[in-house]
Protein backbone atom coordinates (compact mmCIF):
# COMPACT_ATOMS: atom_id res chain seq x y z
CA UNK A 1 0.00 0.00 0.00
CA UNK A 2 2.77 2.36 0.96
CA UNK A 3 4.49 1.83 -2.41
CA UNK A 4 1.16 2.32 -4.25
CA UNK A 5 0.50 5.67 -2.45
CA UNK A 6 4.09 6.82 -3.12
CA UNK A 7 3.77 6.16 -6.86
CA UNK A 8 0.45 8.03 -6.99
CA UNK A 9 1.99 11.05 -5.26
CA UNK A 10 4.89 11.08 -7.72
CA UNK A 11 2.49 10.86 -10.66
CA UNK A 12 0.45 13.78 -9.27
CA UNK A 13 3.55 15.98 -8.86
CA UNK A 14 4.67 15.16 -12.41
CA UNK A 15 1.25 16.19 -13.74
CA UNK A 16 1.36 19.48 -11.84
CA UNK A 17 4.86 20.21 -13.15
CA UNK A 18 3.69 19.59 -16.70
CA UNK A 19 0.73 21.94 -16.26
CA UNK A 20 2.92 24.69 -14.77
CA UNK A 21 5.41 24.39 -17.61
CA UNK A 22 2.62 24.65 -20.17
CA UNK A 23 1.31 27.84 -18.53
CA UNK A 24 4.61 29.63 -18.04
CA UNK A 25 7.09 28.18 -20.50
CA UNK A 26 8.45 30.37 -23.29
CA UNK A 27 7.08 33.62 -21.88
CA UNK A 28 9.46 36.47 -21.13
CA UNK A 29 9.79 37.59 -17.58
CA UNK A 30 8.51 40.94 -16.52
CA UNK A 31 10.89 43.81 -16.04
CA UNK A 32 12.90 46.08 -18.31
CA UNK A 33 14.10 49.51 -17.33
CA UNK A 34 10.92 50.82 -18.88
CA UNK A 35 8.81 48.73 -16.53
CA UNK A 36 6.61 45.74 -17.12
CA UNK A 37 3.31 44.28 -16.12
CA UNK A 38 2.71 40.77 -15.01
CA UNK A 39 -0.31 38.59 -15.59
CA UNK A 40 -2.06 36.38 -13.10
CA UNK A 41 -3.58 32.99 -13.49
CA UNK A 42 -3.52 32.01 -17.14
CA UNK A 43 -2.91 35.57 -18.37
CA UNK A 44 0.25 36.04 -20.44
CA UNK A 45 2.96 38.08 -18.78
CA UNK A 46 4.15 41.12 -20.70
CA UNK A 47 7.40 43.03 -20.83
CA UNK A 48 7.58 46.71 -21.67
CA UNK A 49 10.61 47.92 -23.60
CA UNK A 50 11.11 51.67 -23.79
CA UNK A 51 13.05 53.06 -26.75
CA UNK A 52 14.10 56.52 -27.79
CA UNK A 53 15.17 58.62 -30.75
CA UNK A 54 15.67 62.34 -31.23
CA UNK A 55 13.15 63.42 -33.89
CA UNK A 56 14.06 66.64 -35.65
CA UNK A 57 10.48 67.77 -36.06
CA UNK A 58 6.87 66.67 -35.69
CA UNK A 59 6.91 64.99 -39.10
CA UNK A 60 9.89 62.83 -38.13
CA UNK A 61 8.32 62.00 -34.79
CA UNK A 62 5.24 60.68 -36.56
CA UNK A 63 7.51 58.33 -38.51
CA UNK A 64 8.77 56.75 -35.29
CA UNK A 65 5.34 56.58 -33.75
CA UNK A 66 4.27 54.53 -36.77
CA UNK A 67 7.36 52.36 -36.35
CA UNK A 68 6.44 51.75 -32.72
CA UNK A 69 3.06 50.50 -33.90
CA UNK A 70 4.84 48.11 -36.27
CA UNK A 71 6.97 46.72 -33.43
CA UNK A 72 3.93 46.11 -31.26
CA UNK A 73 2.13 44.39 -34.12
CA UNK A 74 5.11 42.10 -34.75
CA UNK A 75 5.67 41.22 -31.08
CA UNK A 76 2.12 41.07 -29.78
CA UNK A 77 2.25 37.27 -29.55
CA UNK A 78 5.53 37.33 -27.62
CA UNK A 79 4.23 39.31 -24.69
CA UNK A 80 6.43 42.31 -25.48
CA UNK A 81 5.16 45.86 -25.63
CA UNK A 82 7.28 48.68 -27.06
CA UNK A 83 6.87 52.26 -25.89
CA UNK A 84 8.37 55.06 -27.95
CA UNK A 85 9.87 57.79 -25.76
CA UNK A 86 11.13 60.66 -27.95
CA UNK A 87 13.40 63.32 -26.53
CA UNK A 88 14.01 66.83 -27.82
CA UNK A 89 17.05 67.88 -29.83
CA UNK A 90 18.23 70.33 -27.24
CA UNK A 91 20.09 68.56 -24.46
CA UNK A 92 19.42 65.08 -25.86
CA UNK A 93 22.76 63.54 -24.92
CA UNK A 94 22.96 65.28 -21.56
CA UNK A 95 19.52 63.92 -20.69
CA UNK A 96 20.50 60.44 -21.80
CA UNK A 97 23.72 60.42 -19.81
CA UNK A 98 21.96 61.69 -16.72
CA UNK A 99 19.36 58.95 -16.99
CA UNK A 100 22.02 56.29 -17.53
CA UNK A 101 23.80 57.42 -14.39
CA UNK A 102 20.53 57.38 -12.46
CA UNK A 103 19.54 53.95 -13.76
CA UNK A 104 16.34 55.06 -15.48
CA UNK A 105 17.45 55.38 -19.11
CA UNK A 106 15.41 53.68 -21.86
CA UNK A 107 16.13 50.05 -22.70
CA UNK A 108 17.07 51.01 -26.27
CA UNK A 109 18.16 54.41 -27.49
CA UNK A 110 19.59 56.04 -30.57
CA UNK A 111 22.78 58.05 -30.68
CA UNK A 112 24.86 59.58 -33.46
CA UNK A 113 27.66 57.29 -34.62
CA UNK A 114 30.36 59.72 -33.59
CA UNK A 115 29.11 59.57 -29.99
CA UNK A 116 29.58 55.80 -29.71
CA UNK A 117 32.93 55.73 -27.89
CA UNK A 118 31.73 58.11 -25.19
CA UNK A 119 28.90 55.71 -24.30
CA UNK A 120 30.77 52.41 -24.69
CA UNK A 121 33.78 53.54 -22.69
CA UNK A 122 31.58 54.07 -19.63
CA UNK A 123 30.52 50.40 -19.64
CA UNK A 124 26.84 51.24 -19.98
CA UNK A 125 26.19 49.60 -23.35
CA UNK A 126 25.27 45.93 -23.84
CA UNK A 127 27.50 43.76 -26.04
CA UNK A 128 25.12 42.25 -28.61
CA UNK A 129 27.47 39.63 -30.02
CA UNK A 130 26.25 36.77 -27.78
CA UNK A 131 22.65 37.52 -28.79
CA UNK A 132 23.62 37.75 -32.47
CA UNK A 133 25.58 34.49 -32.35
CA UNK A 134 22.69 32.67 -30.67
CA UNK A 135 20.01 33.86 -33.12
CA UNK A 136 19.98 31.97 -36.42
CA UNK A 137 17.13 34.17 -37.68
CA UNK A 138 19.38 37.22 -37.71
CA UNK A 139 21.96 37.93 -40.43
CA UNK A 140 24.50 40.61 -39.60
CA UNK A 141 25.73 40.49 -43.21
CA UNK A 142 22.56 42.28 -44.32
CA UNK A 143 24.00 45.54 -42.93
CA UNK A 144 26.65 47.69 -44.59
CA UNK A 145 29.96 46.23 -43.33
CA UNK A 146 31.73 49.59 -42.98
CA UNK A 147 29.11 50.74 -40.49
CA UNK A 148 29.17 47.45 -38.57
CA UNK A 149 32.95 47.78 -38.35
CA UNK A 150 32.47 51.08 -36.52
CA UNK A 151 30.19 49.32 -34.02
CA UNK A 152 32.72 46.57 -33.36
CA UNK A 153 35.39 46.94 -30.71
CA UNK A 154 37.61 44.20 -29.26
CA UNK A 155 35.34 41.51 -30.69
CA UNK A 156 32.20 43.01 -29.19
CA UNK A 157 29.32 44.57 -31.13
CA UNK A 158 27.75 47.60 -29.53
CA UNK A 159 24.41 48.20 -31.23
CA UNK A 160 22.88 47.99 -34.68
CA UNK A 161 22.54 50.86 -37.17
CA UNK A 162 19.19 52.56 -37.38
CA UNK A 163 20.01 54.39 -40.57
CA UNK A 164 22.58 55.94 -42.79
CA UNK A 165 22.44 59.25 -44.62
CA UNK A 166 24.76 61.14 -46.84
CA UNK A 167 24.60 64.92 -46.85
CA UNK A 168 23.16 66.52 -49.99
CA UNK A 169 22.10 69.93 -51.25
CA UNK A 170 18.40 70.66 -51.01
CA UNK A 171 17.55 73.36 -53.51
CA UNK A 172 14.58 75.57 -54.38
CA UNK A 173 14.03 74.84 -58.06
CA UNK A 174 11.67 77.77 -58.50
CA UNK A 175 14.32 80.28 -57.35
CA UNK A 176 16.89 78.80 -59.75
CA UNK A 177 14.47 78.93 -62.67
CA UNK A 178 13.37 82.48 -61.85
CA UNK A 179 17.04 83.56 -61.90
CA UNK A 180 17.71 81.70 -65.15
CA UNK A 181 20.30 79.46 -63.49
CA UNK A 182 21.08 75.80 -63.96
CA UNK A 183 20.18 73.78 -60.89
CA UNK A 184 22.78 71.89 -58.84
CA UNK A 185 21.40 68.66 -60.27
CA UNK A 186 21.90 69.91 -63.82
CA UNK A 187 25.39 71.17 -63.05
CA UNK A 188 26.27 67.84 -61.41
CA UNK A 189 25.08 65.98 -64.51
CA UNK A 190 27.47 68.14 -66.55
CA UNK A 191 30.35 67.48 -64.15
CA UNK A 192 30.40 71.16 -63.27
CA UNK A 193 29.01 71.23 -59.74
CA UNK A 194 31.78 72.58 -57.54
CA UNK A 195 32.62 75.39 -55.12
CA UNK A 196 33.01 77.91 -57.96
CA UNK A 197 29.58 77.23 -59.45
CA UNK A 198 28.11 77.06 -55.97
CA UNK A 199 29.51 80.50 -55.17
CA UNK A 200 28.28 81.91 -58.48
CA UNK A 201 24.75 80.64 -57.84
CA UNK A 202 24.74 81.75 -54.20
CA UNK A 203 25.77 85.28 -55.13
CA UNK A 204 23.04 85.59 -57.79
CA UNK A 205 20.39 84.12 -55.53
CA UNK A 206 21.14 86.29 -52.50
CA UNK A 207 18.78 89.26 -52.22
CA UNK A 208 19.30 91.19 -48.97
CA UNK A 209 16.33 93.47 -49.67
CA UNK A 210 14.02 90.44 -49.54
CA UNK A 211 15.98 88.66 -46.82
CA UNK A 212 16.76 85.90 -49.31
CA UNK A 213 19.98 83.91 -49.11
CA UNK A 214 21.72 81.81 -51.70
CA UNK A 215 23.02 79.23 -49.25
CA UNK A 216 22.37 77.82 -45.82
CA UNK A 217 23.58 75.05 -43.51
CA UNK A 218 23.49 74.29 -39.85
CA UNK A 219 26.39 75.68 -37.86
CA UNK A 220 27.55 72.32 -36.50
CA UNK A 221 30.39 69.98 -37.31
CA UNK A 222 28.69 68.07 -40.16
CA UNK A 223 27.78 70.66 -42.78
CA UNK A 224 30.07 73.38 -41.40
CA UNK A 225 33.66 72.63 -40.39
CA UNK A 226 33.42 68.91 -41.15
CA UNK A 227 32.34 69.13 -44.78
CA UNK A 228 34.31 72.19 -45.85
CA UNK A 229 37.57 70.98 -44.29
CA UNK A 230 37.21 67.50 -45.79
CA UNK A 231 36.26 68.87 -49.23
CA UNK A 232 39.35 71.12 -49.16
CA UNK A 233 41.48 68.00 -48.73
CA UNK A 234 41.95 68.37 -44.98
CA UNK A 235 40.54 66.52 -41.99
CA UNK A 236 39.62 67.26 -38.38
CA UNK A 237 41.85 64.36 -37.29
CA UNK A 238 45.22 62.85 -38.03
CA UNK A 239 44.99 59.56 -39.97
CA UNK A 240 45.18 57.49 -36.77
CA UNK A 241 42.46 59.71 -35.20
CA UNK A 242 44.68 60.29 -32.18
CA UNK A 243 45.34 63.94 -32.86
CA UNK A 244 44.01 67.16 -34.38
CA UNK A 245 44.68 68.08 -38.02
CA UNK A 246 42.74 71.33 -38.24
CA UNK A 247 46.00 73.30 -38.54
CA UNK A 248 47.07 71.81 -41.89
CA UNK A 249 47.05 74.07 -44.99
CA UNK A 250 44.21 72.04 -46.49
CA UNK A 251 42.03 72.34 -43.38
CA UNK A 252 42.68 76.07 -43.19
CA UNK A 253 41.59 76.41 -46.84
CA UNK A 254 38.26 74.86 -45.89
CA UNK A 255 37.85 77.34 -43.06
CA UNK A 256 38.69 80.21 -45.41
CA UNK A 257 35.90 79.16 -47.75
CA UNK A 258 33.31 79.33 -44.99
CA UNK A 259 34.65 82.63 -43.74
CA UNK A 260 34.13 83.98 -47.28
CA UNK A 261 30.50 82.86 -47.28
CA UNK A 262 29.85 84.70 -44.03
CA UNK A 263 31.82 87.78 -45.07
CA UNK A 264 29.73 88.08 -48.24
CA UNK A 265 26.54 87.42 -46.24
CA UNK A 266 25.50 84.65 -48.62
CA UNK A 267 23.89 82.68 -45.80
CA UNK A 268 21.94 83.55 -42.65
CA UNK A 269 24.06 84.29 -39.60
CA UNK A 270 24.25 81.28 -37.31
CA UNK A 271 21.83 78.46 -38.05
CA UNK A 272 18.85 79.09 -35.83
CA UNK A 273 16.41 79.71 -38.68
CA UNK A 274 18.18 78.12 -41.63
CA UNK A 275 15.84 75.16 -42.03
CA UNK A 276 12.75 77.29 -41.51
CA UNK A 277 14.04 79.86 -44.00
CA UNK A 278 14.56 77.16 -46.63
CA UNK A 279 11.05 75.86 -46.10
CA UNK A 280 9.76 79.43 -46.34
CA UNK A 281 11.44 79.84 -49.73
CA UNK A 282 14.08 82.26 -48.44
CA UNK A 283 17.17 80.03 -48.86
CA UNK A 284 18.01 78.70 -52.34
CA UNK A 285 20.37 75.87 -51.31
CA UNK A 286 20.56 74.09 -47.98
CA UNK A 287 23.03 71.39 -46.91
CA UNK A 288 21.44 68.66 -44.86
CA UNK A 289 20.88 64.92 -44.48
CA UNK A 290 17.92 62.75 -45.32
CA UNK A 291 16.27 63.51 -41.99
CA UNK A 292 15.36 66.94 -43.39
CA UNK A 293 13.09 65.46 -46.08
CA UNK A 294 9.87 64.91 -44.08
CA UNK A 295 9.86 68.52 -42.92
CA UNK A 296 10.42 69.83 -46.46
CA UNK A 297 7.66 67.62 -47.82
CA UNK A 298 5.30 69.00 -45.23
CA UNK A 299 6.25 72.66 -45.27
CA UNK A 300 7.72 73.66 -48.64
CA UNK A 301 5.24 75.31 -51.02
CA UNK A 302 7.60 75.35 -54.00
CA UNK A 303 9.28 72.89 -56.34
CA UNK A 304 12.43 71.41 -54.85
CA UNK A 305 14.91 68.59 -55.31
CA UNK A 306 18.34 67.46 -54.09
CA UNK A 307 21.81 67.07 -55.61
CA UNK A 308 25.16 65.73 -54.44
CA UNK A 309 27.37 68.10 -52.45
CA UNK A 310 29.47 70.52 -54.54
CA UNK A 311 33.03 69.36 -55.19
CA UNK A 312 35.85 71.25 -53.53
CA UNK A 313 39.45 70.23 -53.99
CA UNK A 314 38.10 66.70 -53.67
CA UNK A 315 34.65 65.13 -53.77
CA UNK A 316 33.33 64.91 -50.27
CA UNK A 317 30.25 64.43 -48.19
CA UNK A 318 29.52 62.76 -44.88
CA UNK A 319 28.09 59.32 -44.36
CA UNK A 320 26.10 59.89 -41.20
CA UNK A 321 24.81 56.89 -39.35
CA UNK A 322 23.26 56.35 -36.01
CA UNK A 323 22.95 53.13 -34.03
CA UNK A 324 20.41 51.87 -31.59
CA UNK A 325 22.22 50.84 -28.41
CA UNK A 326 20.87 48.56 -25.70
CA UNK A 327 21.16 49.74 -22.14
CA UNK A 328 23.42 47.34 -20.21
CA UNK A 329 21.02 47.68 -17.27
CA UNK A 330 17.96 46.57 -19.19
CA UNK A 331 16.05 44.07 -17.08
CA UNK A 332 15.25 41.84 -20.03
CA UNK A 333 17.95 41.52 -22.67
CA UNK A 334 16.06 38.98 -24.77
CA UNK A 335 12.97 41.19 -25.02
CA UNK A 336 15.14 44.20 -25.88
CA UNK A 337 16.84 42.11 -28.58
CA UNK A 338 13.48 41.16 -30.07
CA UNK A 339 12.46 44.83 -30.24
CA UNK A 340 15.83 45.80 -31.70
CA UNK A 341 15.51 43.17 -34.43
CA UNK A 342 12.18 44.61 -35.54
CA UNK A 343 13.44 48.20 -35.39
CA UNK A 344 16.33 47.29 -37.70
CA UNK A 345 14.50 44.81 -39.93
CA UNK A 346 14.22 45.28 -43.68
CA UNK A 347 10.51 45.93 -43.28
CA UNK A 348 10.98 48.59 -40.60
CA UNK A 349 13.88 50.37 -42.29
CA UNK A 350 12.03 50.30 -45.61
CA UNK A 351 9.02 51.79 -43.86
CA UNK A 352 11.14 54.58 -42.44
CA UNK A 353 12.67 55.14 -45.87
CA UNK A 354 9.24 55.27 -47.47
CA UNK A 355 8.15 57.87 -44.96
CA UNK A 356 11.20 59.89 -45.84
CA UNK A 357 13.37 60.11 -42.75
CA UNK A 358 16.44 58.04 -43.54
CA UNK A 359 18.21 55.66 -45.87
CA UNK A 360 18.05 52.00 -44.81
CA UNK A 361 21.28 50.81 -43.16
CA UNK A 362 20.90 47.50 -44.98
CA UNK A 363 21.73 46.41 -48.49
CA UNK A 364 18.52 44.39 -48.89
CA UNK A 365 17.12 45.13 -52.34
CA UNK A 366 13.61 45.57 -51.01
CA UNK A 367 14.75 48.25 -48.57
CA UNK A 368 16.86 50.08 -51.17
CA UNK A 369 14.08 49.97 -53.76
CA UNK A 370 11.63 51.37 -51.22
CA UNK A 371 14.00 54.24 -50.55
CA UNK A 372 14.47 55.10 -54.23
CA UNK A 373 10.71 55.03 -54.75
CA UNK A 374 10.14 57.37 -51.82
CA UNK A 375 9.56 60.71 -53.52
CA UNK A 376 9.82 63.68 -53.35
CA UNK A 377 12.66 64.43 -53.82
CA UNK A 378 12.82 63.10 -57.35
CA UNK A 379 16.59 62.65 -57.27
CA UNK A 380 16.90 60.16 -54.40
CA UNK A 381 19.83 58.66 -56.25
CA UNK A 382 21.91 61.65 -55.08
CA UNK A 383 21.87 60.27 -51.54
CA UNK A 384 23.33 56.98 -52.78
CA UNK A 385 25.83 58.48 -55.22
CA UNK A 386 27.85 60.04 -52.40
CA UNK A 387 28.30 56.81 -50.41
CA UNK A 388 31.47 55.57 -52.20
CA UNK A 389 33.49 58.71 -51.42
CA UNK A 390 31.82 59.90 -48.22
CA UNK A 391 33.79 60.35 -45.02
CA UNK A 392 32.30 57.93 -42.51
CA UNK A 393 31.19 59.44 -39.25
CA UNK A 394 33.32 57.56 -36.74
CA UNK A 395 33.79 57.40 -32.97
CA UNK A 396 36.94 58.71 -31.34
CA UNK A 397 38.02 55.68 -29.32
CA UNK A 398 41.26 57.25 -28.09
CA UNK A 399 39.83 60.56 -26.98
CA UNK A 400 36.68 62.43 -26.17
CA UNK A 401 34.58 63.47 -29.16
CA UNK A 402 32.39 65.65 -26.94
CA UNK A 403 35.36 67.57 -25.55
CA UNK A 404 37.06 67.82 -28.95
CA UNK A 405 33.98 69.00 -30.83
CA UNK A 406 32.98 71.41 -28.07
CA UNK A 407 36.34 73.20 -28.16
CA UNK A 408 36.46 73.24 -31.96
CA UNK A 409 32.91 74.54 -32.29
CA UNK A 410 33.61 77.37 -29.86
CA UNK A 411 36.68 78.44 -31.85
CA UNK A 412 34.79 77.98 -35.13
CA UNK A 413 32.06 80.33 -33.88
CA UNK A 414 34.73 82.91 -33.14
CA UNK A 415 36.21 82.42 -36.60
CA UNK A 416 32.96 82.91 -38.52
CA UNK A 417 32.21 85.93 -36.33
CA UNK A 418 35.46 87.50 -37.48
CA UNK A 419 37.20 87.26 -34.10
CA UNK A 420 39.80 84.74 -35.32
CA UNK A 421 41.43 84.26 -38.70
CA UNK A 422 41.15 80.78 -40.28
CA UNK A 423 44.85 80.28 -39.49
CA UNK A 424 44.32 81.23 -35.83
CA UNK A 425 41.33 78.90 -35.71
CA UNK A 426 43.37 75.94 -36.93
CA UNK A 427 46.32 76.65 -34.66
CA UNK A 428 44.27 77.22 -31.52
CA UNK A 429 41.99 74.26 -32.24
CA UNK A 430 44.91 71.83 -32.26
CA UNK A 431 46.57 73.42 -29.24
CA UNK A 432 43.42 73.44 -27.14
CA UNK A 433 42.22 69.94 -28.07
CA UNK A 434 45.53 68.18 -27.45
CA UNK A 435 44.42 67.11 -23.98
CA UNK A 436 41.23 65.49 -25.32
CA UNK A 437 43.25 62.63 -26.84
CA UNK A 438 44.66 59.76 -24.79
Amino acid sequence: MLRKHTLSWIALMALLATLLAACGGGQPSTGGTGGGSGGTGDQQQTVTIRWRTRPGDAAEQRVYEELNALVNEKLKDKGITAVYDPAPNQGYFEKLKTELAAGNAPDIFWIGGVELADFVNTGQILDLKPLIDADSSFQLSNFYPNVIAQLTRDGKIYGLPRDISTMVVYYNEDLFKAAGLKTPKELAAEGNWNWNTMLEAARKLTDPANQQYGLGFGNWWGPAWGYFINAAGGSPFTPDRRGCALNTPESIEGAKMVRLLYDEKLLPAGDADGEALFNAGKVAMYFNGRWFTPGVRTNAKFNWDVAVMPEGKVKSTWLFWGPYLVNAKTANTQAAWEVLKVLTSAEATAKVAALGTNIPPRSDKAAVDAFLASTPPANNQAFLDGIPYAALEAPVWDGSWADFSGIVQSLWDQMIAGQLTPEQFGQQACEQTASTFK
